[in-house]
């Protein structure tokens, strides 16, 4: 396995509520998927989940570099599964992408306190 890329983000929490706010659904369906919103909704601290899944995105971006090639946010997903903790799946033009350079997998680390949101990715080709 090779690491492709790395990308962390830190964002403060206040600044995603602050969008949510101004710009509600426009800003909620730009940025995460349906399934990203429904989840994010049915939790306690619901502006640290959202602050956790865009920390998460920007850091994929970071980590497959691909500003300037038409990923959008939504393009990518994280998902949260019992036991096994958060995932990220691409769809789009940031699974076009990320074939083109060779990633395989995204490893990803979501936290957040009641002011920060942070996220770590590594990009893999998954060759052992």
């Amino acid at each position: 396995m090779a690491i492709l890329g790395i990308g962390t983000e830190i964002v403060e929490c206040v600044r995603i509520a602050t969008m949510i706010e101004t710009h509600g659904e426009q800003f909620l369906e730009r940025v995460y998927t349906p399934n990203e919103i429904e989840y994010c909704l049915k939790t306690a601290n619901t502006n640290q989940h959202f602050a956790r899944r865009w920390a998460a995105k920007e850091a994929a971006m970071k980590a497959m570099k691909c500003r300037n090639q038409g990923v959008r946010w939504t393009d990518i997903e994280i998902t949260m599964t019992a036991g096994e903790g958060p995932a990220m799946f691409l769809s789009g033009a940031a699974a076009i992408w990320a074939e083109q350079i060779g990633v395989e997998k995204l490893h990803v680390s979501m936290g957040a306190c009641r002011t920060h949101a942070t996220a770590y990715v590594i990009a893999t080709d998954e060759e052992d």
